[in-house]
């Protein structure tokens, strides 16, 4: 087995956590305040799919409750995210913003699955995960859970460095009405709408959202960015009691919108054509739409054996189209077979305008006819490039979970899932794969206080063929709230179609002037997937605590890790540039700290902090990954129904920049009769002078205020 070497400051940290545990285990030996047996620990569910106490779970499991959803006064989940060790939340733009853990290049969060309510959106033509238009308003979330580490033994691959599961509150917590709105800087305006229906066997919870705001990327001069967002969702969710034994939960989701996006595109040949600003359009704005269904049915077959099915179809629809200008050699057959027949260094060199070294014959006799053009004004010609796509996906999962003893449990499973892409730019047609896995898991208590958890998962994937993750973890438990693990996992990722099977092409339409007789036409670049990408591994080492601290209402969690990516694929997608190989590699290895307080009836604090190192072969995954980040929370209720919250975020050279985020949230609550109103006021601000994201270029472009009203009856 592979040695972890830990550094100075890792031993350092190691003695004096054991120190603390010793210290803490004499104390409680002769006085039992400590460490307490009978605890109201809420369990967890994303480790394994079995609802297990924290410091029994093989990994380390985040918890944002839904206190802290509230006390944020968030309006998108990525915000949540930030108060999780080790995530690297990027804001792209206004309205994209990518989401990693243990950084890896963050323009694309290729490699964590992204659940709600166990239902993937993790999109798997594409390999994203759209932040932004996910078919759920954060008022339905209930908690969110984030299993931080490999776990593709309980969801399958892509889920290589983490899962993020997004829980709803269920029909039957769910009750009478909740009117919300938010309104304030940067156009955001806000609403939400919610009804609760109960009978005697069948709860009912409908959800209707808008979200609206102009973006938050600011140009040195002033001048706003094109990164605005609109959208609306629709969500209904119902949980019928059939019998004692027997229990469905349905949901149907809906989410449109629109997102606004610069035309940004740039010709080879910009020197030489001058299109008027009326001929292009000044934008390219991406509709989408998203629909979802998912049915799950429960059955208790005895008090030690239970089976659950479920299915869920999902569909995704983004539908981008503009006008663009380019010269009308772009469009020559001459121009395309230079570039076919060209190297990649050759097709560098051709994109830069600059003579092609070592050319063949042909490439002499095609690079003097373009030469011969561009020492004449080129005309040029106008028409509309289109970046529509749509994804489906059908998937159906049993589950079986099994108590054999007191002592040992066992979870098995079997899922089928069909994914669909389509584009014309992107695929030319359409690409599909199934995948078919079987998991199996088992919970053993060897003794009251040796705990070990084992299992794996076989998949076969149509486009990516065999593989099987495994995982072992050896827990200590000093008590059921108190632990020491040491896991060993496996996981992969699989290609996703477009990175695999690219066919990456414009023809462009509605051409003016015509070319010849025709107002269609292919752009001369096109980039093409190699077909043979192999399937991301890591491997990964952790060495961690978990405890509760009953009389102190402390929680604590802390872990070592070492992770190691072979076979990766590095890339930032570009049609002037697609060579994807497995031929790069990326090393992690860290400490982590979570800690929760509840310092009295009226204070709550929160800790976490991360602390990587990363040893990256390609220089997009360098630099990504801060060294340090971390977040400090800060929860009160005051006299009177006033309650406040201040949250804190920093992370240490995140692209060679410091971050320093705040928001601060005053709320007031006023109980009116069998209603109860809730004012608040919520600030954003950035606390030094770099900028936030990579695309803004003035530092306090993500400064904001808005006002909260919230009526519940």
């Amino acid at each position: 087995m592979q040695r972890i070497y830990l550094k100075p400051s890792y031993l350092k940290l190691s003695v004096l956590l054991s120190v603390i545990l010793s210290s803490s285990l004499a104390q409680g030996a002769h006085t039992h305040d400590i460490f307490i047996d009978d605890l109201a620990l809420p369990d967890v569910l994303t480790a394994t799919h079995l609802y297990q106490p924290p410091a029994a779970v093989p990994g380390s499991v985040s918890t944002i409750d839904q206190e802290l959803i509230i006390a944020s006064g968030a309006r998108n989940i990525t915000d949540l995210l930030r108060l999780v060790p080790g995530m690297l939340v990027v804001p792209e733009s206004g309205n994209l913003t990518t989401v990693n853990y243990h950084g890896t290049s963050p323009g694309q969060a290729r490699r964590l699955q992204v659940l709600i309510d166990g239902r993937s959106v993790y999109r798997a033509g594409f390999a994203q995960v759209s932040w932004s238009d996910l078919p759920v308003a954060i008022e339905d979330i209930q908690r969110i859970e984030v299993f931080r580490g490999p776990n593709t033994v309980s969801y399958g691959a892509n889920a290589l460095l983490g899962v993020i599961n997004i829980i709803t509150l269920s029909a039957k917590d769910t009750h009478g009405t909740l009117l919300k709105t938010n309104l304030g800087e940067n156009g955001i305006r806000d609403w939400y709408a919610r009804q609760a229906w109960h009978t005697d066997h069948s709860d009912m919870r409908l959800s209707l959202s808008g979200l609206t705001d102009q973006g938050f990327d600011t140009r040195r001069d002033g001048s706003q960015l094109r990164d605005g967002r609109r959208l609306s969702r629709f969500n209904l969710r119902a949980n019928h009691q059939l019998n004692e034994q027997n229990n469905l939960d349905w949901q149907l989701a809906f989410k449109e919108g629109s997102n606004q996006v610069n035309n940004n595109y740039s010709s080879i040949f910009d020197k030489y054509i001058s299109p008027k600003p009326n001929e292009q359009d000044p934008n390219s704005d991406e509709q989408a739409k998203d629909y979802a269904a998912s049915l799950r049915w429960n059955t208790s077959v005895n008090s030690q054996h239970s089976l659950s099915l479920q299915t869920n179809m999902q569909h995704w629809e983004r539908l981008r189209e503009w006008r663009g200008c380019d010269a009308q050699i772009s469009f020559s057959p001459e121009l395309t077979e230079l570039w076919q027949i060209s190297s990649p260094t050759q097709q560098r060199e051709l994109r830069k305008g600059t003579a092609i070294s070592h050319p063949s014959a042909r490439q002499k006799e095609l690079q003097t006819w373009l030469l011969g053009h561009m020492s004449q004004p080129l005309a040029h010609s106008c028409g509309l490039i289109n970046e529509d796509s749509t994804e489906s996906r059908v998937d159906i999962e049993l589950q079986d979970t099994y108590s054999i003893s007191d002592s040992l449990r066992l979870i098995s499973g079997l899922s089928y899932r069909y994914d669909q892409a389509r584009s014309q730019s992107f695929l030319n047609g359409r690409q599909r794969k199934d995948i078919i896995s079987a998991f199996s898991q088992f919970e053993w208590y060897a003794s009251e206080h040796w705990l070990l958890q084992g299992g794996g998962m076989f998949e076969h994937d149509s486009s990516n063929g065999d593989a099987f993750s495994p995982r072992l973890a050896l827990n200590y438990l000093f008590t059921p709230a108190h632990g020491l693990r040491a896991v060993y996992s496996e996981a992969v990722r699989s290609p996703d179609m477009f990175e695999n099977n690219a066919d990456w092409r414009y023809r462009v339409r509605d051409l003016r002037p015509t070319i010849g007789q025709s107002s269609t036409a292919d752009f001369f670049i096109r980039a093409q997937g190699s077909g043979d990408l192999k399937q991301e591994k890591i491997r990964a080492y952790e060495l961690g605590y978990n405890g509760h601290f009953a009389e102190q209402r402390i929680t604590l969690d802390f872990k070592l890790f070492e992770e190691k990516i072979n076979r990766m694929i590095s890339h930032s997608p570009s049609i002037n540039a697609f060579n994807l190989s497995n031929s790069d590699h990326i090393k992690f290895y860290g400490s982590e700290l979570e800690a929760n307080w509840q310092a009295s009836e009226k204070d709550r604090l929160r800790l976490s902090y991360a602390y990587i190192e990363e040893h990256a072969s390609n220089k997009l995954d360098q630099n990504v990954t801060p060294p340090h980040s971390g977040s400090l929370t800060w929860l009160h209720n005051w006299r009177h129904d006033w309650s406040s919250s201040l949250m804190y975020f920093a992370a240490k050279d995140l692209r060679e920049n410091d971050l320093q985020l705040a928001t601060v949230r005053i709320a007031k609550q006023f109980n009116l009769a069998d209603k109860r109103l809730t004012m608040a006021v919520n600030l954003q601000k950035a606390l030094n002078n770099q900028p936030v994201g990579r695309t803004n270029d003035k530092d306090n472009s993500h400064d904001t205020a808005y006002a909260t009203v919230q009526l519940e009856f």
